[in-house]
This record gives C-alpha cells, sequence and structure tokens, in this order.
C-alpha cells in the first residue's frame, strides 16, 4: 500500500491501494455471508455457470446475464441439444437463487417460449431476475403477461411480423432489440445486442442498456480453453463487478480459492492479520484491493505456471510504478486508472488474447483502451516509459523524465520500489 505521506518516496508493503485518501469499508451480507441456506455449489459447478456483463451508454456496468460458460447450441442443433443446455442453465439459476441471491444489479435469463408455458419462471421466480424471451404469436403473449401480472420482470423480443405482440411493446419495463432495429419509442429500458461500432450505439436513446461483442466479447472465443476462459472471467468481474458477483464467483469456482487467500495473506495484500477463507479476505481487503487482488489471481490462474507467474509479478510492478509516477506529478486522470492499465498492460500475453478482444470482453473505459491501443496519451506514455524502465533504455527514461517533469531519480527510485514489493508476490503464486 501507499504510505499516508502526501509526498512518498517510496512504495511500501504490497501496494496495492492507490486512492488519495483510503475510506475504512467493510463489506457485510455478501452472498453467502451469515447464510444457513443450503448451496447447491456442486450443482453451478457442473453447469459452468458465467456472468456476461450489460452496460449503459456510458460503459457503466447496469447488469448481467447468466449464460452457460462456452459456446450455447445453435438455433438450427437438435432439440434434444437446445433443451439440454436450457436445463443446465435453469437448474445452475436455481441453484442460485437457493443460496439466496443478493446482488445489486438485475439478472438476465435468457428461456425459449417453452418455459413460459412452465411452472419454471413461478419457482424461480426472484426480484432481481428479468426473463428475456422471444414472443412470437398471441399465445406467446398472452402468456407472458399473464405472468408478468402475477409479479414477474420480462424483456420480450417481439415479432415484428404480428401486429397484435408488435403492438404489446408499451405494455414491458424492458424490451429487446437488435442494433439494426429501428430504436422503438416506448417508456421501456431498451435492452441492445449485435452492436458492432460507436455510430450504431449513438443512434439508442441514453437509457439504453447494451450487450454484444463490442462491449463484452464473446463469453468464451472457441481459440482459448476453458481454464483461460474462468481467468477472463474473473478478471472482467475483479474489474467492474460487485463485491457480490465477485464472491459468486469464487462459489462457483472454488479451485481458485487457495490461491486468492494465498495472495491476500502475502505482502501484497497488506493484511494487518491474516484472512480466514475467501469471503473473510474479501471483506478484510475492501473493495479495491479486492478487485485487484482478484485481477492478480485472474493473471496467474489457479496453478500458475513459472510463464504466468513472470507475467503477474509484471503486471504488479507495472501497475505499482504507474500507480506511484501518478502520485508523482505524471499527467493521468487518477492514479487508480494508471495502476490498471499497467496490470492490464500484461493481460494479452497472460491470457493469450488481442488486446482489442480484451478490451471488448473487459468493457475497458476510453482512457485504458486508447493507452493499451498504443494511442497518444498521457497513460500510453507512462506505459511506454515502464517498458523503458524494464530494457533499462536510458534514452527513453531521460526523454520521458524531461517530458513529465519528474527528475530522473525520482523515476528510478519509484521503479526499483515497486519491483521490490512485487517480488513478494511471487511467493504466493507457487
Amino acid at each position: 500500500m501507499t504510505s499516508d505521506d502526501p509526498s512518498p518516496s517510496r512504495i511500501i508493503g504490497g501496494g496495492i491501494n492507490t486512492r488519495e485518501s483510503e475510506q475504512p469499508v467493510v463489506v457485510t451480507q455478501m452472498l453467502g455471508i451469515d447464510s444457513s441456506a443450503p448451496v447447491r455449489e456442486e450443482n453451478l459447478r457442473a453447469r459452468f455457470l458465467s456472468f456476461d456483463p450489460l452496460f449503459d451508454s456510458a460503459s457503466n456496468l447496469v447488469a448481467h446475464q447468466l449464460v452457460l460458460r462456452g459456446r450455447m447450441a445453435a438455433t438450427d442443433a437438435p432439440p434434444a441439444l437446445r433443451q439440454m443446455d436450457e436445463d443446465m442453465l435453469l437448474t445452475g439459476l436455481y441453484s442460485l437463487t437457493q443460496g439466496g441471491m443478493s446482488g445489486e444489479l438485475p439478472l438476465l435469463v435468457q428461456v425459449s417460449t417453452d418455459v413460459l408455458f412452465s411452472d419454471v419462471p413461478r419457482q424461480i421466480n426472484h426480484r432481481k431476475l428479468i426473463w428475456y424471451v422471444a414472443l412470437d404469436t398471441e399465445q406467446h403473449l398472452a402468456r407472458a403477461l399473464a405472468l408478468q401480472d402475477a409479479g414477474l420482470t420480462f424483456c420480450p423480443t417481439l415479432n415484428r411480423n404480428d401486429p397484435v405482440v408488435r403492438e404489446s411493446a408499451s405494455a414491458w419495463r424492458y424490451l429487446g432489440c437488435h442494433a439494426d432495429d429501428i430504436p422503438p419509442k416506448v417508456a421501456a429500458r431498451l435492452i441492445v445486442e449485435g452492436v458492432r461500432h460507436s455510430r450504431v450505439q449513438a443512434r439508442w436513446p441514453e437509457s439504453t442498456w447494451f450487450k454484444g461483442s463490442y462491449f463484452s466479447g464473446d463469453t468464451q472465443p472457441a481459440e482459448i480453453s476453458h481454464d483461460q476462459a474462468v481467468q477472463l472471467d474473473l478478471l472482467a468481474i475483479a474489474l467492474r463487478g460487485s463485491a457480490d458477483t465477485l464472491v459468486q464467483f469464487f462459489r462457483l469456482n472454488p479451485d481458485m480459492a487457495p490461491r486468492l487467500l494465498a495472495i491476500a495473506n502475502s505482502q501484497v495484500g497488506g493484511l494487518s492479520r491474516p484472512a480466514e477463507s475467501t469471503a473473510h479476505a474479501l471483506v478484510m481487503l475492501g473493495p479495491q484491493r479486492s478487485s485487484r487482488v482478484a485481477a492478480l489471481l485472474a493473471l496467474a490462474g489457479a496453478d500458475p505456471t513459472e510463464a504466468t507467474r513472470q507475467y503477474t509479478v509484471t503486471a504488479l510492478t507495472r501497475a505499482l510504478f504507474m500507480g506511484k509516477l501518478t502520485r508523482l506529478g505524471a499527467p493521468a486522470e487518477s492514479s487508480a486508472a494508471a495502476f490498471e492499465i499497467g496490470l492490464l498492460s500484461i493481460a494479452p500475453h497472460a491470457l493469450s488474447l488481442p488486446v482489442e478482444k480484451l478490451i471488448r470482453k473487459l468493457g475497458l473505459p476510453a482512457t485504458s483502451a486508447r493507452a493499451l491501443s498504443a494511442h497518444p496519451t498521457p497513460e500510453g506514455a507512462m506505459l511506454k516509459l515502464t517498458h523503458a524502465c524494464e530494457k533499462n533504455d536510458v534514452e527513453t527514461l531521460a526523454m520521458y523524465a524531461q517530458q513529465l517533469n519528474i527528475p530522473l531519480h525520482q523515476i528510478s527510485v519509484a521503479y526499483l520500489d515497486a519491483l521490490i514489493a512485487a517480488s513478494e508476490l511471487d511467493a504466493a503464486l507457487h
């Protein structure tokens, strides 16, 4: 963590705090804590659930969609295969709600019209659930309206070729659309998929929520392994998810928990006393440090190799250094933003994914996206300076020291401090 000195000269401890003023925050009543309700973790783990993010027009995380990690059966797949996927999703959803789902954000769940005519929606209904379903006929419409009257929340997509179904648009709180549609003039909040370009996004009302590859990428791209997909999910949640969602992740992926506890209890975590469990660690760390410890775990994986250990230590070194430079006066939005950029600069290598796909999947803000894409920004310049420190490129160091108006010796000390602090992570990764 950083010193409370307004002009600190050294980074001490783990150094994962970068806020200008740390407020003591206690996270209480997170999912599963102080709850005696049975939790069907085996079912959840077996179903490989994942939480795809939804964003508003300002790229703020506003909701999640519950999906099966990996590729769902195609629309032209045999009905039995599609039914199996849906059964797995609903089984996982049931287990999740039985565990006392308490996240602040709404949870979107896509189901077939067959589910509308079953008892499933009434049995699983939860106030934060939004049922996402395609209404093709008047029979579908009547059933969905009846369930809505009974207290369920729906986000339907409407068959444009059926005038009765189409004219029901004003009856819904949420309405599903495709990016190629003409935005309907309704009071409902629109949930849009298929956005590929910013100019398409701009056509939609400011209150719209968006999902799709422009914002979050595929749930699990075909070219990466299951383990990489889990790491990518965790990184997305660590950066943009709530504390509840982070706890949910570790309940779904308990094999990741021991490594999280090891990182939290190392000097990197900076805890005043050892945490006894994952949930205990997340409470003690607080929101900012929890997300950063989880991000480090996402880069390293549950069973780090020599390569991923090196990547993760390098990521923390860059993050600490860039956060420190910002505190020393380098131009940047904030030390927290600089820390995140430094951390994510190694993610394309650690997760073997192109930086463009990572930007979409993680829903990164413009500042981070531009810096990681080598655009000429203050944060991008700091990242180049970091690379120069790693290579001991004296000429580039001197050039950026002058550009940033920071004495070269202070840059050298800051990098050495970051290197020493990050080295403490290596033991926790073995």
